[in-house]
């Protein structure tokens, strides 16, 4: 894992009422490059994806954002938290920064959103890469969507992730559990000391719509490579395989040793893939 990262200040994007945290990474060198936006996964933030963004400067410029009502987004209980409009703020955020098309860059439920996107907005992507993408969720049933309308659903839902805890939480999450650092839980920690997120991801199980079906995932134009760790016990290598066999131009790489939040695991690793795949061979060997 590099242990270097840098850190730029929150710029703001208005959606749909409310204030969506992004940064943006250029680097001096001279000549147009590429964009590439990176999404989070879900309980996530920018914050993932620290030790990724630096060493792909050189190549790209580079976007990262919190989707809300994670990291430094607003919490506003009342906004729609879909997939669609999460693929949204990336078009959003793009015709901001006057960029035509870019490649999409999405972990767990942030791969999903990248999908969405894709499929929603086939012109304005070149390239996607999923690492370990939420795959083939349905939406979740009556019931919960019911339940989470209580006004006790919220405590029940903090109390339910304090119990559990960032720690415990990232140790399903990665295969070396001593990578697990103070840095680190305090970094996917921060946005919960917020006490609206929970009532914002009560929200969130009504409104998350179910992932993208095979009719359309086999609909998606943008060409796709495909991260998985062989060790992911949050979702298993096998939807990857399902996965690649739905889209019509993907490729499937599995990490052995890694589990599921390959960012933080394989930063490296996966910056040399990604130039590989989105850049020209002889700028992606430079």
């Amino acid at each position: 894992m590099n242990g270097s990262y840098i850190h730029v200040e929150d710029e703001w994007l208005k959606h749909n009422g409310v204030n969506v945290a992004y940064q943006r990474y250029t680097s001096p060198s001279s000549g147009k490059k590429p964009a590439l936006v990176f999404v989070h996964g879900f309980l996530s933030s920018k914050f993932c994806y620290r030790f990724m963004i630096p060493e792909l400067l050189e190549h790209f410029d580079v976007f990262s954002f919190d989707y809300p009502p994670f990291g430094n987004s607003d919490k506003n209980w009342s906004y729609k938290f879909s997939y669609s409009n999460f693929a949204h703020i990336i078009i959003e955020l793009m015709d901001q920064h006057h960029i035509q098309k870019a490649s999409i860059a999405g972990h767990s439920m942030g791969g999903q959103v990248a999908l969405t996107c894709s499929h929603l907005f086939p012109e304005r992507i070149d390239k996607l890469i999923l690492m370990a993408p939420s795959t083939y969720m349905k939406k979740l049933g009556f019931w919960l969507q019911h339940a989470s309308r209580l006004p006790v659903f919220p405590f029940i839902l903090k109390r339910h992730l304090y119990k559990k805890g960032v720690y415990h939480s990232l140790l399903d999450c990665v295969h070396d559990p001593h990578m697990i650092n103070k840095e680190m839980i305090q970094g996917y920690m921060k946005p919960f000391f917020q006490e609206e997120i929970f009532r914002c991801l009560s929200k969130m199980i009504r409104d998350r719509e179910g992932d993208l079906a095979s009719q359309h995932l086999r609909e998606i134009e943008a060409s796709c490579l495909v991260f998985w760790g062989k060790e992911d016990k949050v979702l298993p290598v096998s939807l990857g395989h399902r996965l690649v066999k739905d889209l019509p131009s993907a490729e499937l790489e599995i990490f052995e040793q890694s589990g599921h939040l390959l960012p933080e695991e394989v930063p490296s690793v996966l910056n040399e893939k990604i130039k590989q795949f989105c850049l020209p061979t002889k700028q992606a060997t430079s």
